[in-house]
């Protein structure tokens, strides 16, 4: 079997976890005074251990058993393998699609950042450069994210083999796991869709800060395989 990255990631969380407890016992041992950085320690130590490490460990070892059941083929729908031109036209779709909507969304959010921060620029004398300063980082820092996760991607699918691995779990594309069942995601939607080639589109769900943020993977359908694909809509639609 293929090595399972999210028990790596598992793993790494729960170091994470493994040095808030030792940051939250570091302050009585090398006699650090509370007052003087112990207390201080301790407090990160308490989100090191408990909103990173451990929440993030579990998660990702759910992660992990999903990804072991679809790599060792139990309950897998279909896996497909794609012909190097194919997989190549889909990339630069794929890239394309994911930039616009992603550069739409960081124009949008920015706009209001910067409205917010020159309002208070005009308004509060006194903390208004410090607002709008701190807004031209949030925009920076939005812009760096958005730039990351639409090259990250990319820079995969042009680099690795492409191969989609469906499951009622889940779907591996090219080496990202996108799981519903793990962490209250859910799965929303299953279409199929026609752009530069036949695609199975999966939107799915989870929770997030102030409700829930949706995702949606597009998986190219390989010529040869649309049986394939009619039999995966109709296992996700119940029919």
């Amino acid at each position: 079997m293929a090595p399972n990255p999210q028990r790596r990631a598992a793993w790494i969380w729960l170091s994470v976890s493994f040095a808030g407890v030792f940051l939250l016992v570091l302050p009585p041992i090398a006699g650090i005074d509370g007052m003087k950085g112990g207390f201080a320690l301790q407090f990160v130590s308490v989100g090191l251990i408990i909103p990173a490490g451990i929440v993030g460990a579990y998660l990702y070892f759910r992660r992990a058993r999903v990804l072991d059941r679809i790599l060792t083929g139990t309950g897998l729908l279909a896996r497909w393998a794609y012909d190097p031109g194919e997989w190549a036209r889909y990339t630069e779709a794929e890239v394309v699609r994911d930039r616009s909507w992603k550069v739409g969304l960081f124009w949008i959010i920015s706009g209001w950042a910067l409205f917010f921060g020159v309002l208070f620029l005009i308004f509060e004398r006194e903390a208004g450069l410090a607002v709008f300063l701190m807004m031209l980082g949030l925009i920076a820092l939005i812009g760096a994210t958005a730039a990351l996760s639409i090259w990250i991607p990319y820079r995969r699918n042009r680099r690795r083999r492409g191969e989609a691995w469906i499951h009622p779990e889940g779907v591996y594309l090219n080496g990202a796991l996108h799981a519903w069942g793990v962490g209250g995601a859910t799965l929303d939607e299953v279409l199929l869709q026609r752009d530069e080639c036949l695609i199975v589109s999966f939107s799915y769900s989870f929770p997030a800060k102030g409700g829930r943020d949706g995702r949606t993977v597009n998986v190219p359908v390989p010529f040869g395989k649309e049986a394939e694909a009619d039999r995966v809509i109709r296992h996700f639609r119940g029919e």
